[in-house]
């Protein structure tokens, strides 16, 4: 073999080698940049879109030219505005199930397809309380049923099935509290509405969350809890219906629909530890169309 074919053979074996080393692992990736993406953030296991799909649509474009004057009204803090916390909305006018279970059944993986029916089971069961602690306190249905069936995988997890707790709210630790000492119930406070603690391994061993009665009551803690300073600033700067610039992009964006940066918000007011917690929300709310739910808690 002479010098040529010796290079040009060195040349080919080394192209060869490399495209199976680098060129197609990269070739993979950029074909299942998304599937790949979606494990990597733990979005895979959840039933719903692995990206933004951009399909939500103003108040304006959903009610018509009433919105304008009906979300004023919801916002306002005046007696009339108590009226309409009273009045039942109009469930059904903008949200039904059978529409979005078919639109899953086309879009959604079959794997992803029953637990999507538990995500639909757990929105029937609950939505009216999200839509009462809507109008009570301005906090969107949309973010209080997301993050529901997120912490508590559609009320299937044991701080769910035991503890009524729809929302990972902790109890408090009381002062003089030793982490590494004999820890018992009496190391913990919980709010009025709770009736207990109950222990959950979360960030760590000796984690404690409240127990409520109802599925009511823990409604009505989340409630309270998001009217506080440290996450109370969104109630008035992200109103239902629009469309906001924050600071921390999603996806990319940093223009994004009022409950996309209500997601964003609450992960950067710390609510959770998850790195995506903001996305997760997010995408619940759009796979299942949640922001329609809000529209009938503020149509007249």
């Amino acid at each position: 073999m002479n010098d040529n074919s010796s290079c040009l053979y060195a040349f080919g074996r080394g192209s060869f080698i490399a495209f199976f080393v680098v060129g197609l692992p990269g070739l993979l990736v950029y074909l299942f940049y998304d599937d790949i993406k979606a494990r990597v953030d733990g979005i895979s296991e959840l039933p719903v879109f692995h990206e933004m799909k951009h399909e939500f649509k103003t108040g304006a474009d959903v009610i018509g030219a009433t919105f304008a004057r009906e979300l004023q009204q919801f916002y306002a803090d005046t007696i009339e505005q108590q009226t309409v916390i009273s009045k039942p909305g109009k469930k059904g006018a903008y949200w039904h199930r059978a529409v979005i279970e078919q639109e899953l059944k086309e879009k959604l993986s079959r794997g992803s397809q029953a637990n999507a029916v538990a995500y639909l089971n757990y929105l029937e069961q609950h939505r009216d309380l999200a839509v009462l602690e809507m109008r009570r306190t301005k906090i969107p249905a949309s973010i209080t049923l997301a993050q529901g069936l997120l912490e508590t995988n559609a009320g299937r997890s044991a701080l769910a099935t035991r503890g009524n707790n729809h929302f990972g709210i902790k109890c408090r630790s009381r002062p003089g509290f030793r982490r590494d000492g004999v820890i018992d119930d009496r190391d913990f406070n919980f709010h009025s509405l709770a009736v207990d603690c109950m222990q959950m391994t979360d960030d760590y061993v000796w984690d404690r969350f409240e127990v409520y009665r109802t599925a009511g009551d823990s409604y009505r803690r989340h409630s309270l809890l998001l009217q506080d300073r440290r996450y109370g600033w969104m109630l008035h700067r992200y109103e239902v219906g629009g469309i906001y610039h924050i600071s921390k992009s999603i996806y990319g964006l940093t223009e994004v629909p009022y409950y996309a940066a209500w997601s964003v918000g609450l992960k950067q007011s710390g609510y959770a530890t998850a790195r995506t917690y903001a996305e997760k929300l997010t995408l619940i709310i759009e796979t299942y169309q949640l922001w329609r739910i809000d529209y009938e808690a503020i149509a007249l």
